[in-house]
């Protein structure tokens, strides 16, 4: 896994708001979100009414060690595929990587704790139990119905951030022309961002915007404050963080709910012109940690967690 380059380089300063109007628009709006280990998915309901045209589904996270995301993704991952039959799951990795981990999911083909520790930051528990979870999911299913996973991610692009986001595009956008079933993208929330008109390079989600037009579906996932896992020399290494207070992170964690999904494609959305940064933690420890963005454009929704902690190495 690569470390991250930052695509978003042009900000051009905050807007000013008024944190209250927006605090209380968010209190009216926003779905509250279950616990992250809640196995019920009643919290999701809404998902359908949002996604009812989607073929390709974003679902990004603030850093590639939080985790709350990866729990909460997981159930989401869940909904869509029991409740919308997604079928298809893309990991920002190399297909070296992930075809070894799909055979165990299609068949129960090697040591799945093994192969989950090859995916570097993605060696969590959190991953294992989400890669069970579809292993005994698919158990359940016929062939033509059983999830797929794979890689669309390319080690000898990582050297050129122009062909990479290109490159992993064209992998998405290939994939889902050959199945008959819907996809669903588990990257960091800095390549699923749908427009970079800010930026001096397009990102993944760019390229899928016009490939799929408003079939594709990006979904961000932000955090306020609390501590994350970064790569340090190959290991893991916690660091706490807390983002700064003009960002949309710090609005966001002045609502009333603690765990809420935002749909930005709502009527009347008050964030819509404005531009401000949410949470961004690169794969290693930087001091830049913020990634600027324009709500409805960059992301159609983002579910947002207000404290979260550091992902949990699995052990070997």
């Amino acid at each position: 896994m690569k470390n991250t380059i930052l695509l978003y380089l042009l900000f051009l300063g905050p807007v000013a708001f008024s944190q209250p109007t927006y605090t209380s628009w968010l209190n009216k709006n926003v779905h509250p979100i279950a616990a992250d280990t809640a196995t019920h998915h009643d919290d999701l309901s809404f998902l359908p009414e949002v996604l009812h045209h989607n073929l390709v589904i974003g679902l990004g996270e603030a850093s590639h060690g939080t985790r709350e995301f990866y729990l909460q993704k997981k159930r989401v991952i869940q909904f869509l595929v029991t409740r919308l039959q997604y079928k298809n799951l893309g990991f920002e990795m190399s297909n070296s990587l992930t075809d070894p981990i799909n055979q165990y999911l299609a068949n129960g083909e090697g040591n799945l704790k093994d192969l989950t520790n090859s995916m570097v930051l993605y060696g969590t528990e959190e991953i294992y139990e989400l890669f069970q979870w579809i292993a005994d999911y698919n158990k359940t299913q016929q062939q033509e119905n059983k999830v797929v996973l794979f890689g669309f991610d390319r080690e000898d692009s990582w050297h050129d951030v122009l062909a990479r986001e290109r490159l992993m595009a064209e992998n998405i956008v290939n994939y889902q022309k050959s199945s008959p079933h819907k996809t669903m993208i588990w990257a960091h929330n800095i390549h699923i961002a749908k427009d970079t008109t800010m930026a001096q390079v397009k990102a993944v989600g760019s390229y899928l915007k016009q490939a799929f037009g408003q079939q594709y579906y990006a979904l961000g996932l932000d955090t306020y404050k609390g501590s994350v896992n970064v790569l340090a020399d190959g290991q893991f290494e916690a660091h706490a963080f807390e983002t700064p207070k003009e960002s949309f992170s710090a609005i966001f964690a002045g609502a009333d709910e603690e765990r809420f999904y935002v749909d930005f494609d709502k009527a009347l959305n008050p964030f819509t012109s404005m531009q401000q940064p949410i949470t961004h933690i690169n794969s290693n420890w930087t001091e830049a940690r913020t990634l600027p963005i324009r709500p409805g454009l960059d992301f159609n929704g983002i579910l947002f967690i207000r404290e979260t902690t550091p992902s949990r190495r699995l052990a070997k």
